[in-house]
Order: structure tokens, then sequence, then C-alpha cells
């Protein structure tokens, strides 16, 4: 004889589990992190410059143009739910007056297949970062997942990186920036290479 009391109890616990489930797929894959990203994701090894892309008009823009400015680099994609809605914070981190005056380009790149896809996401949007479209990514800027986000120095060095969603106007994040802002376009020399400069 089947004991039909605990039917609707198993039941219930099913749809409690299922529930659950999608709570953890929400929360890992969708919810805003709020950790703190530069502590203790510090780098340094060296950025990829020789990386061809496109504007909104398909105009080729050479990443080199770069070179010399610390870079806040963040590739995203329009159907990417974590990057979409971390825009908005990159949005007034880039719009800060702090930065007005510093040597820093806030770059956004898109991977998405087509680039009319992400003209037209961004036709109404008053970003003031720089939208540009990926066919291709370099190594070095090549990651399991998206949204990621890359801090270049002056000299051409990745000194941060973060893959995954975050909120970006934060004082933290302004103070790292400002710093890298202000490092020098060219690396000191090593103390050993200018020993063995002044013993020739």
């Amino acid at each position: 004889m089947t004991d039909t009391t605990t039917s609707p109890q198993r039941t219930w616990l099913y749809i409690g589990l299922v529930f659950i489930g999608f709570w953890i797929v929400y929360l890992w894959f969708f919810a805003p992190r709020n950790r703190r990203p530069l502590e203790g994701s510090a780098i340094d090894q060296p950025a990829a410059y020789n990386w061809t892309l496109e504007d909104l008009d398909e105009q080729q823009v050479p990443f080199s143009q770069l070179q010399g400015k610390a870079v806040f680099l963040n590739i995203w994609a329009t159907w990417c739910g974590p990057c979409v809605r971390e825009m908005p914070s990159i949005a007034r981190l880039a719009a800060r007056d702090t930065f007005k005056d510093k040597n820093i380009a806030f770059v956004c790149v898109s991977v998405d297949d087509a680039t009319d896809t992400v003209r037209q996401f961004v036709r109404d949007k008053k970003w003031p970062m720089t939208v540009l479209h990926a066919r291709t990514r370099p190594p070095v800027f090549q990651t399991e997942g998206i949204p990621a986000t890359f801090i270049i120095s002056p000299a051409g060095r990745i000194v941060a990186a973060e893959v995954g969603s975050t909120d970006w106007d934060r004082p933290d994040v302004v103070a790292f920036l400002e710093k890298t802002a202000a490092m020098p376009a060219t690396p000191a020399a090593d103390t050993s290479e200018k020993a063995a400069a002044a013993g020739r």
C-alpha cells in the first residue's frame, strides 16, 4: 500500500530544491560581484599592442595608438548579462572629473559577432568611454569568460586583471587608476643594468 501522506511533502521538497538550484545559478553567473578585484589581482606582464580593432563605423583602430597611456580595458559583449550590468559603473568611473586631465583611456572592446550589433546597442547611450569591436584577441587578453578587465600602465605592463563583473566606481579603483596613470611611460632600468652600464 502506497503512503500518500508524504506525496505533497515530497512535491514541495522537489520544488524547493529546484528553486535553490536556480538561485545558485543566478548568483554564480548573473548577480553583481561586490568583491574588491584590485586586491590580490596584481600581475606584471607585457600588454599586446599589435592588435587591430574596429570603431563602430568599422574603421580600423590600432591598439598601439594607446601606447604611453594608462588603459582601463574592458572586454564585453551585448549578449553577456554581467557585462551589460557593470557598464554603468564603468561609465561613472570614466566620467569622473579626477580623470579629465590624467593620462588614461577607458576602452570597452566588444567581442560580438558583428559591429552593427554593438552600434545598435550603444546608439542611445551616453557612455564616456571608447567603444570598439574586436574580431580576434591577442593571447594575453584571452580569458575563460567575460567580462574581463585589464589595467595597463603607461609603460605597457598589465598591472591588474579581473574576470567577472563588479562595481568599478569605487574609491579603491579610482586610487589605483590615479596611481597607475602617474607611472612613467618608460620603466626604470634594473639596478644591475645601471651598474653594468656604469662600469663600461
